[in-house]
Order: structure tokens, then C-alpha cells, then sequence
């Protein structure tokens, strides 16, 4: 009864100290939540989308740990005009509710995503579906851009062939415009200069017959090689008659393992390097930097005809009658 009484008394008499009190609780509680760093033990990994409401932001960061207060992430956020960023973010140590959003106002880091040699713009596309970027290359010519690719090769070219293998970060506030114009800049820089080294044929010629060197040799030994075999069959007149050429629109301009049939060889088509001279209309994949080094310095030999084992290794042959005893040999069941 005593200890009520003496609550009631300062209340009564005091309101001041209790609104001191009170004041300085909160004070307390603003400059701990703020600057009192949690301790995040096993890396987090957050990802911030573009447009990501902070509301859900700060419950997410809240719910693993990252922070205290979403209450006060939302606060801060405001009263700084935070401009957070869209991207990848890892937290592993002691961070601060300050610490946690000078990350987020410097940004994350992207999505590393590896473009592997012979791919097709259709497989690079499905590629960058799994990290959730949206590209569709076929809306695209080269002359969409500005690239200086336009200097070299025919501005209406699709992207076909010009999609550069290599390693890139995307971020996830990146349109299909941003990275695009990444990767073609990307060709532009690392693998223009190679191509521009050669002496026979156009440029886009050089490209094709480099992505169709990419898609028929298996191992670095086999592609200066097989460059040679087909660049000699052009300059002959004799049709390229390669395999990839065909697969490539047989399976919807991606590759898969369905066999050619004696169909596939008769079919009209201006990929049908069997039943047409020259070659195909564009690149059938994107070729590695060795690929189009082939193209430039490829080795002369007596060879006229090649195939490619199950293991992936050429069998070469000088003659027709040699190439249908090594058909027999390495591709007969």
C-alpha cells in the first residue's frame, strides 16, 4: 500500500522526473538500437530487388537478425533520404543499424554469371532466366545499340555469334538493355581485335564460321584443324556438311543430343550445309576467343573429311572412301 501511494506521490508532484525518466529511456533505447552492433554469426546473404518496399526490407532484416528494430532501420532510413540500393548483400560479423544502411546506400554486389564458350542466345537467355534477369535477344539487332560493332558488321545482324563468353555481375535492378550492351561492349573490347586480324573472308564470315568451329571441335588440338577442313571445302566449292549447322535449327537454335536423320539431310533450309554451298545465314553459337584464333591461323593439312567420336575426339580422313571406313568404325553401333 506504502509503495503505491509513494507511485501515486510522483506522479502527483513529479511528473517531471517521470517524463525525464521516460525521456531517457527512449534516448537510451534509440542510440542502443542505433549504434550497438549486433553480432551475425553464419553469413546472411540478402537480396534487395528493384523497388523493394523498405517496410519489407526492414522486417526481413529484422527476422534474420541483421538488425534490431525494423521500427527504427524504417526511421533512419527516413530521416538520412537513404537511397538503397538494389544488389546482393552479405553480412558476417559486428554491424550497426548505421553500418547496416551505409551498405545498403553503397550497394551489393551482382550476380556472377558465366557465359560458356559455344552457348546460343536462346541458352544464354534460359541462363539468365535462372538468375531472374528477363533478356529476350531475338527483339534485338545489333543496330539497336550503340556499339561500335556497327563499324564491322551488318546492323541488322541478330546477337547471335556477338554474345561474348566470359564471366559478368549483373545486378538486379539491370534491364535487358543494361546487359546487354555489358556483354556486346564486352565483345567489342576482348574478342573485335582478334577477328579483325583476319585476312580471308568478311568479318561476319570470319564470326559464323568461328561459331561453327566452336560447336564441331571438342578439344583445343582439333580446332585449328577442323578451321582448316572447312575453310578449304568453301574455297573449293564443296559443301561444309557440318553436323552443328543442322542440330542448331534442328533443336530450335539451342543444341541438344537428338541424332540427324536422312530428312534432317534432305530438309530446305539455308542451315542445310549438306544440301547448300557456303555458309549458314548467321552464327550458329557464340565462339571463345580459340575458336576465332582458328578461324585466323588455321593449320593446312591434307585433310578433306572429319566426325567427332561419342568421347569427343576427331577422326580426320583425306578421302571420302577413308571418311565412310571411319563412319563404320567409330559411329556404327
Amino acid at each position: 500500500m506504502a509503495y503505491e501511494n509513494l507511485i501515486q506521490k510522483i506522479f502527483k508532484f513529479y511528473p517531471w522526473l517521470v517524463f525525464l525518466i521516460f525521456l531517457i529511456f527512449i534516448i537510451f533505447h534509440f542510440l542502443y538500437s542505433i549504434f550497438a552492433p549486433v553480432f551475425v554469426g553464419e553469413v546472411k546473404e540478402i537480396i534487395i530487388q528493384p523497388g523493394e518496399k523498405i517496410s519489407l526490407l526492414a522486417i526481413e532484416l529484422e527476422k534474420e537478425k541483421i538488425i534490431r528494430s525494423s521500427f527504427y532501420f524504417r526511421l533512419l532510413v527516413t530521416f538520412r533520404k537513404s537511397e538503397i540500393k538494389a544488389g546482393i548483400y552479405r553480412f558476417n560479423g559486428f554491424y550497426s543499424l548505421l553500418d547496416v544502411i551505409k551498405n545498403l546506400e553503397k550497394g551489393g554486389r551482382g550476380i556472377k554469371i558465366t557465359i560458356s564458350e559455344g552457348m546460343t542466345a536462346k541458352e544464354i537467355q534460359n541462363l539468365l532466366s535462372e538468375y531472374g534477369f528477363k533478356v529476350n535477344f531475338s527483339k534485338y539487332t545489333l543496330g539497336a545499340f550503340n556499339t561500335d560493332l556497327v563499324k564491322y558488321f551488318p546492323s541488322s545482324s541478330n546477337l547471335e555469334g556477338f554474345l561474348a563468353p566470359d564471366t559478368y555481375e549483373f545486378f538486379p535492378s539491370d534491364d535487358e538493355i543494361t546487359i546487354i550492351q555489358e556483354i556486346l561492349s564486352n565483345f567489342s573490347k576482348k574478342f573485335l581485335p582478334e577477328i579483325l586480324k583476319g585476312m580471308e573472308f568478311s568479318l561476319y564470315e570470319r564470326l559464323i564460321l568461328a561459331s561453327i568451329v566452336e560447336k564441331e571441335a571438342k578439344f583445343k588440338d582439333d580446332f585449328p584443324v577442323i578451321a582448316g577442313i572447312l575453310i578449304k571445302r568453301l574455297k573449293n566449292g564443296y559443301r561444309l556438311e557440318a553436323d552443328a549447322v543442322l542440330v542448331y535449327e534442328k533443336c530450335g537454335f539451342i543444341f541438344c543430343q537428338q541424332p540427324l536423320t536422312i530428312e534432317d539431310l534432305k530438309k530446305d533450309s539455308v542451315f542445310n550445309v549438306y544440301k547448300n554451298k557456303g555458309l549458314p545465314p548467321q552464327p550458329i553459337s557464340n565462339p571463345g576467343i580459340w575458336a576465332i584464333k582458328s578461324i585466323n591461323q588455321p593449320i593446312e593439312t591434307d585433310y578433306w573429311f572429319y566426325l567427332t567420336t561419342k568421347a569427343g575426339q576427331a577422326i580426320f580422313a583425306k578421302n571420302f572412301s577413308q571418311h565412310k571406313k571411319n563412319i563404320e568404325k567409330y559411329l556404327k553401333d
